[in-house]
């Protein structure tokens, strides 16, 4: 079976041959230092690219060493890591100002363009034009030829945030949780017009990679530790109707699976995520409140696919032993592999203080255990 029937069957809840293994999406990848050392250690010396900040594009040759079965599709060109690791503020194409604090490794939202903005000045600002027209010929070669001449699995991956996480990052973060509550007629717009922004970048970016891909990877983070950042109602409200009109447009666009990413503990909303038609669920973070991959497994296993989960990265694959390292690995892909409908990725992003041990060593365990 090779890597596109593995991934294929996986998402269809058969049995495959083999757990699927991802790295390299926006949210299943590694960050740039992690990687540094990484190469280091393997003795590669190749240039390190980046698609947003310092989430890396994985290295083919170690994409190959940890036999992952997914490639990635992404709307615009890679960056080098040694042109944005000069930098410690970035705007980006939404105004959005973000900084990295000295002795950080993380870029943190700094300004938010919308803080003072009125109802009546909604419609004025400039909103940006998404789609990079000038990298779309490219773009459709490139996705035609992975199709053509590899077995991979391939996926679309927007590099944006969802409707949401958009919707505060312009307004900042406390001003929407106000306007969620007290400001609606204000939050309804901003939500919309983000909401026709998302769907005419989808629309131009599915119609060049849309025969060649097999899922639409879309993110918006609605939890944190403990759970929900908004209460369920409030969600059913004012978010889902705008995600189950975003997801039905891309579902009427190509015939693909649409992924969903959302950090934290989202238990409490994973029916309401099927209902707008989430298929594979990410990342399935173990370290919040009431996310147990066995129950999670034995209550939504039939309704979504869990895409990750397979390794904490909050304590265990930075800060534990390779013992436990390979533990933990074993654990999660006992709860998840059983019946398919499981494909194996951290929870998260690779941090950058992991050390290049415990990234191989979860590897190895993956390796080890991901037969049926």
């Amino acid at each position: 079976m090779n890597s596109r029937e593995r991934v294929e069957k996986t998402l269809n809840h058969q049995q495959p041959d083999k757990v699927p293994i991802d790295l390299g999406g926006l949210v299943t990848t590694i960050e740039a230092d992690a990687y540094e050392d990484l190469k280091r250690y393997l003795h590669l010396e190749t240039e390190t690219l980046v698609m947003v900040r310092a989430h890396v594009v994985p290295d083919e040759e170690i994409l190959k060493k940890f036999e992952i079965d997914t490639r990635y599709i992404r709307p615009y060109p890679v960056q080098k890591w040694a042109d944005v690791n000069k930098q410690d503020t970035i705007l980006d194409s939404w105004g959005i100002k973000w900084h990295r604090p000295k002795g950080s490794y993380y870029f943190d939202p700094k300004e938010h363009p919308l803080t003072n903005c009125s109802y009546h000045e909604l419609e004025y600002y400039r909103y940006p034009d998404l789609w990079n027209k000038e990298y779309e010929k490219e773009l459709n070669n490139q996705a035609e030829s992975m199709y053509k001449d590899t077995d991979y699995f391939l996926i679309a991956d927007s590099l944006g945030v969802g409707i949401f996480e958009t919707a505060w990052l312009l307004r900042g973060f406390e001003n929407f949780m106000i306007d969620l509550m007290l400001n609606k007629d204000f939050a309804n717009k901003l939500l919309d017009i983000i909401l026709e922004e998302k769907k005419e970048f989808f629309g131009k970016f599915l119609d060049v990679v849309g025969p060649y891909i097999g899922m639409v990877m879309c993110a918006d983070d609605l939890a944190s530790q403990q759970g929900p950042l908004i209460s369920p109602e409030i969600y059913r409200e004012m978010i889902k109707p705008r995600h189950n009109e975003l997801f039905s447009f891309i579902k009427g666009k190509v015939d693909a699976k649409l992924f969903y990413h959302s950090c934290g503990a989202v238990r409490d909303l994973i029916d309401d995520l099927v209902d707008v038609g989430v298929e594979v669920l990410n990342p399935i973070q173990v370290s919040a409140k009431n996310m147990d991959t066995k129950s999670l497994k034995q209550e939504f296993g039939k309704k979504v696919v869990f895409w990750g989960g397979g390794c904490d990265t909050q304590k265990i694959l930075p800060f534990g032993t390779t013992k436990e390292v390979s533990a933990e690995v074993k654990e999660r892909i006992s709860d998840l592999k059983p019946g398919g409908g499981f494909v194996f990725a951290q929870v998260h992003d690779i941090q950058p203080d992991t050390p290049p041990e415990n990234i191989i060593t979860m590897y190895d365990s993956v390796i080890k255990h991901r037969d049926y």
